[in-house]
């Protein structure tokens, strides 16, 4: 198979994905010890100040991370590309199964025009929105918590779901839902780590580069 040495990622994105990606784990870590799941002592309310100033930079990095991917990577990740992502999906958990065959990998590069056939694996597409989706969720639920007063509107929404969490307790509907899209995130990542493995871009996350596979564009 012939392939090809190109530019994948630029450094922005480069930065901007390790900053998402430590900024994650430190709200991973804070918020645990916040839940009081584990134990460690920290003066006063330094945690909560260091846990609500972290998911401010997180909301930060995603509104940038958001921003490039309009309007670099459109192409890839539209919405209209949702259909084609499940399509793919299905195949593949059919073939996981021995129902079917595994897709072909579709990314590829045209050396002649100098841009991608495909520049990423299908289930790429629905991954993103899920992960735009629950960064909304736990941005906004976070800063809820933090400035309820300007936050009020989540609150009410949370109260509209108060059967499904058994309480009138805004805060704690707020709070529950923030916790469950920290466990739904952590699964993601899970997912995202296994898959990027996989299907080898994680030297392309550092570098920039990858080697493409060769292919001319129809």
């Amino acid at each position: 198979m012939e392939t090809v040495e190109v530019k994948r990622h630029s450094l922005f994105y480069r930065i901007v994905h390790w900053s998402i990606v430590f900024v994650t784990f430190m709200l991973v870590f804070t918020g645990i010890q916040l839940g009081g799941l584990y134990n460690i002592r920290i003066v006063g309310d330094l945690l909560r100040s260091l846990h609500g100033g972290l998911g401010l930079i997180f909301v930060c990095l995603w509104y940038l991370f958001f921003y490039y991917i309009i309007v670099k990577e459109w192409r890839w990740f539209s919405l209209a590309r949702i259909p084609y992502s499940l399509k793919f999906l299905i195949a593949e958990a059919k073939a996981w199964f021995g129902i079917g065959e595994h897709v072909e990998d579709p990314r590829g590069y045209d050396p002649d025009k100098k841009e991608y056939v495909e520049k990423i694996i299908p289930t790429e597409v629905g991954v993103w929105w899920i992960y735009l989706a629950l960064a909304v969720v736990m941005g906004a639920t976070g800063l809820a918590m933090m400035f309820p007063n300007a936050f009020g509107w989540v609150y009410g929404i949370a109260k509209a779901f108060s059967f499904i969490f058994g309480t009138d307790s805004g805060y704690a509907i707020v709070r529950a839902v923030h916790r469950l899209g920290m466990y739904a995130f952590l699964f993601i990542i899970i997912l995202h780590v296994y898959a990027v493995f996989i299907f080898g871009v994680v030297t392309s996350m550092i570098t920039g580069k990858r080697n493409e596979k060769v292919v001319k564009a129809k």
